[in-house]
């Protein structure tokens, strides 16, 4: 198919204008080369490399496989096939104010409507009517919930953060039980309402355990792991290291937990958590996991040693001591989304951004290191920033190839988003696991809770 370009006729006038804007762009180029220049900045060359684009993945449900269009959204797909798997909600409270009682009505039938077609069956709940404060609710949750409560949903007046820290850190805490919050006036969208109780349906079958959708992975016996930590906003010389382990060969089951520590930017609890995660794979698989591939985030190119000398050791500890009779490889993968290259490509004499599953592994990566950028993520405006992986230590010795395409099978992973994210899954959910408990908990939750995503 030819491309033709339509001549545009320009006034005497439009040329003027076009003419004066291209000269006020020259003379601010003109401008900003002297300025960097004086800092003795100089713009080098454009450089042209070459990267490769690995195959799109396909959403594997459980009558139905989904090819993703160009964007990679498979929202629409959710709301008509079945999900892997769904508990039933069978007893659950709903707990809201005065003002939410127009609107809960609509929001259950909706609830209902788009939960059935995805195989989750959703009773009808225990409605509590509360004062519009935050220890009337906490009150309310308290009287009610007993041993046999599968879930709480909180519709809160307001996002002042008392509210919600209240009723996460009682159900995290004392009465380990999954709960929902939702804001009135986000119920209030009424042109929106499928698509808010098809979001709200999909993070309440993955807090009771269900599994949304999974990927193609070829390696077989693999747990994945994701290692993330940030800073306690109560007392900021504590920090939050959460830890999200894969508990099938599926990777649609997790492990997650998290532990407060003294501040450091490097964790001193992975034998713990990787001897409690491979624990829980026996469990669940009779057997040990014969590949573990852990991506570690928020890592700098200074604390790349550091990572080195003191953190896998802790892992291959915990691996050699669990597995002594069974050969169990490790590869650990630093992940950072906050890089500054950016890659383009050249199409139709056009720049644009690079398509999905871009892979640049030569030329702008370091001759020494086991690196490579991935782009995982669409930009609806600008530029599209890139992942960039390092692989610090890798005992699989998988191809680079495989290795990179694994990473991008797994930013398909992440349950509270139909769509690819621009770093691995189990990236994601150890970042939401250390943000709820930093912002809301800021205590260790109930290990009751450790086998769902509680947190999404």
């Amino acid at each position: 198919m030819k491309a033709v370009a339509e001549e545009t006729r320009l006034s005497p006038l439009g040329r003027q204008q076009r003419l004066a804007r291209l000269a006020d762009d020259i003379q601010r180029d003109k401008n900003a080369r002297f300025e960097l220049e004086t800092w003795g900045l100089h713009f080098g060359s454009q450089l042209s490399l070459t990267g490769r684009v690995v195959p799109s993945e396909k959403i594997l449900m459980q009558d139905y496989v989904c090819q993703p269009v160009s964007a990679a959204d498979w929202s629409k797909d959710i709301r008509s096939c079945k999900i892997l798997s769904a508990q039933p909600l069978n007893k659950w409270l709903l707990l809201c104010g005065n003002r939410a009682e127009n609107v809960i009505e609509n929001f259950l039938n909706c609830l209902r409507r788009v939960g059935s077609p995805m195989g989750f069956n959703v009773a009808y709940p225990k409605i509590i009517k509360v004062q519009e404060n935050p220890s009337a609710f906490l009150r309310a949750i308290q009287q009610h919930v007993d041993p046999d409560v599968q879930l709480v949903m909180c519709i809160l007046p307001s996002n002042q953060k008392n509210y919600y820290d209240s009723i996460k850190k009682y159900l995290s805490l004392d009465c380990p039980v999954p709960s929902q919050c939702v804001l009135t006036r986000t119920l209030n969208k009424q042109g929106m309402m499928m698509s808010v109780a098809t979001k709200i349906a999909m993070q309440m079958t993955c807090k009771l355990g269900g599994e949304l959708w999974a990927v193609e992975i070829p390696l077989k016996s693999l747990m994945v792991v994701g290692i993330d930590i940030c800073k306690d906003t109560f007392n900021r010389e504590v920090a939050v290291v959460g830890f999200v382990a894969s508990l099938n060969p599926r990777i649609t089951r997790w492990f997650s937990r998290c532990i407060l520590q003294k501040t450091t930017d490097i964790a001193d609890c992975l034998k713990v958590f990787m001897t409690g995660a491979l624990n829980k794979w026996y469990k669940h698989n009779h057997s040990l996991p014969a590949r573990i591939i852990v991506y570690r985030d928020g890592v700098g190119d200074g604390q790349l040693k550091t990572i080195v000398e003191y953190e896998v050791p802790q892992l291959l500890s915990s691996v050699t001591e669990s597995s002594s009779n069974i050969s169990c490889r490790l590869s650990v993968i630093v992940v950072r989304k906050k890089c500054m290259p950016r890659f383009f490509t050249e199409m139709n004499h056009t720049v644009q951004n690079p398509p999905l599953g871009t892979i640049v592994d030569a030329e702008a990566t370091r001759p020494k290191w086991y690196d490579f950028y991935l782009i995982s993520q669409t930009a609806c405006r600008g530029t599209v920033s890139p992942t960039y992986y390092n692989v610090i230590y890798d005992d699989n010795c998988l191809k680079p190839d495989h290795m990179q395409r694994l990473t991008f099978k797994l930013c398909h992973m992440y349950y509270n988003w139909q769509g690819l994210i621009s770093i691995p899954a189990p990236c994601q959910y150890a970042h939401k696991l250390t943000f709820l408990v930093a912002q809301s908990i800021h205590k260790e939750p109930n290990l009751e809770l450790a086998n769902s995503l509680f947190y999404l």
